[in-house]
């Protein structure tokens, strides 16, 4: 199948982003690309523990952000997930075959604000869930906000979003420039409405540069030392 160059760079880019993680095989997909103040990372069965800038990102792992702190995480296939202040989601999977351009993506957000941009992943095997729907994507930059009583709003900033609200039967395609609101009750909150969705998470509104410049900063940006390992060495239930 004929793939472009600037396909065949940004598979190339995306294939070198975590080599070290694949040749341990313990379940590392991608890596965190920008870091404002604090995040941690808890993979299944080990302790929680703060995350650095270039830290690897584990499948399986629940991922977390303070007041004030953002996240962003770029996965093997060049997709990005970023975490505004307060969020928490777990990458329940990911798999990705540079060569075939297969594989597939699970991300689980449950509480937060969120940035989601697609990569080489081919989108029908992408699938992003949070408490009241679950969504997939056609070639989709999106935003998502989870309140703490579970309600969601979510804005397609480009491409298409699928979503499957937990409490109809039926989907909802949401195109670029439409908003959709979801209730806890997995229930549409009216219809999508066509307008700009502004986030209240500044990272997630405006990108982490200008949050970094907007908020107090308490931790400098900065790559450890010594390179964030998974102990328990992660077994891929599909081998």
């Amino acid at each position: 199948m004929f793939q472009s160059r600037r396909t065949l760079l940004k598979l190339a880019a995306a294939a070198a982003l975590v080599p070290a993680a694949r040749a341990q095989d313990d379940g590392a997909v991608g890596a965190v690309n920008d870091i404002v103040n604090f995040a941690w990372g808890t993979p299944p069965g080990e302790p929680r523990e703060e995350m650095e800038h270039e830290d690897p990102a584990y499948m399986q792992e629940l991922v977390e952000t303070g007041g004030e702190s953002a996240l962003l995480i770029v996965f093997a296939d060049g997709s990005k997930l970023t975490l505004g202040e307060n969020s928490e989601c777990v990458i329940d999977e990911f798999v990705f075959d540079a060569a075939a351009n297969t594989g597939a993506q699970a991300i689980k957000l449950t509480k937060g604000a969120f940035r989601y941009v697609s990569g080489a992943l081919p989108k029908e095997n992408v699938k992003i869930e949070t408490p009241p729907a679950t969504l997939g994507i056609r070639g989709t930059e999106l935003v998502i906000e989870i309140t703490p009583e579970g309600d969601v709003e979510a804005s397609t900033e480009s491409g298409e979003a699928i979503w499957r609200p937990r409490g109809e039967d039926a989907e909802e395609i949401v195109e670029a420039g439409f908003v959709l609101e979801i209730g806890r009750d997995g229930r549409r909150r009216g219809r999508k409405r066509r307008r700009k969705m502004i986030a209240r998470s500044i990272a997630i509104a405006e990108g982490l540069d200008r949050a970094r410049a907007r908020w107090p900063v308490r931790k400098p940006k900065r790559r450890r030392a010594v390179r964030r390992v998974r102990k328990i060495r992660y077994r891929n239930p599909n081998r």
